[in-house]
């Protein structure tokens, strides 16, 4: 933890974002998270902690939306256990945490498992899960991080097939918000891969279009705008960070909600810095 780090904003960096990976870093009043940690090995994870002047020693904890490998694997485990890192994951995901990841690790590491609808603390940053639709083996969670007094409040969730259950209440009244925009309709309907209908399935992902309705009705109903949206986990093949950010758009401004501003995530190094 940073003695100079800020004692009220909330700084989040998308470090990687998309199947090749995915490491997100939060800092909020001294306390260092990170949502995810799906790179290949541990020298991806140290040099893209690295680049955003963090090593895993300042880290306080790992937040595990859920078990697919570029969202957890056995080299994040490793780095755990290194530095003795709790990892915050749901409690239907032991099992296959323990067979799948830990079983990679060379050391033990603390693992801290929470259940649905269970709010709770990581040093200064409030942590809210909840299920999004996903077919992953075990839960997968959406979080909504918070300040202590409640008013910043960090929405994301990066793997999700549909939005229901009332799953946009979730994002309301949002400083930042974090959704994925997975591909563009168009590009995958022409793709020649076998997984083109897993991946526009209820269970696979989000499109652009999707996410922009949804992101629609979460500000219908909200009281303030995000200070930015970050569309993340965008597809290499069925997609572009240029058209994620125009079909947004379009659609946001379409509804009289077009000064909100959009951001696409990177999937080989570091977006900017959001401070909210």
């Amino acid at each position: 933890m940073s003695a100079t780090q800020s004692r009220t904003g909330f700084h989040v960096t998308p470090l990687r974002s998309g199947s090749s990976g995915n490491l997100t870093l939060v800092e909020h009043a001294g306390t260092v998270l990170l949502v995810d940690a799906g790179l290949p090995s541990r020298r991806g994870l140290v040099a893209a902690l690295s680049e955003a002047d963090r090593g895993w020693g300042d880290v306080d904890a790992l937040l595990v939306s859920h078990l697919h490998g570029d969202h957890v694997n056995g080299s994040a485990a490793a780095c755990c256990a290194r530095f003795d890192i709790p990892i915050h994951l749901h409690r239907k995901n032991l099992d296959g945490f323990s067979r799948e990841v830990l079983s990679r690790s060379p050391g033990p590491c603390p693992v801290r498992p929470f259940a649905d609808g269970e709010a709770f603390s990581i040093g200064a940053i409030g942590v809210e899960p909840f299920r999004v639709p996903h077919d992953a083996r075990g839960v997968t969670c959406g979080f909504a991080l918070t300040s202590a007094s409640r008013d910043v409040r960090v929405s994301m969730a990066t793997d999700l097939g549909k939005n229901e259950n009332g799953l946009f209440e979730r994002f309301i009244d949002s400083d930042l918000i974090l959704i994925e925009a997975n591909y563009d309709e168009e590009m995958l309907n022409r793709s020649p891969r076998l997984d083109r209908g897993r991946v526009g399935s209820n269970v696979g992902h989000f499109s652009n279009a999707q996410a922009g309705k949804f992101l629609v009705r979460v500000l219908q109903e909200s009281r303030k705008s995000p200070q930015a949206v970050v569309l993340c986990h965008l597809s290499a093949d069925h997609n572009s960070p240029e058209l994620a950010r125009r079909t947004v758009r379009e659609i946001l401004s379409g509804h009289r909600f077009g000064d909100v501003p959009i951001h696409a995530a990177r999937r080989e190094g570091p977006t900017r810095k959001f401070t909210v």
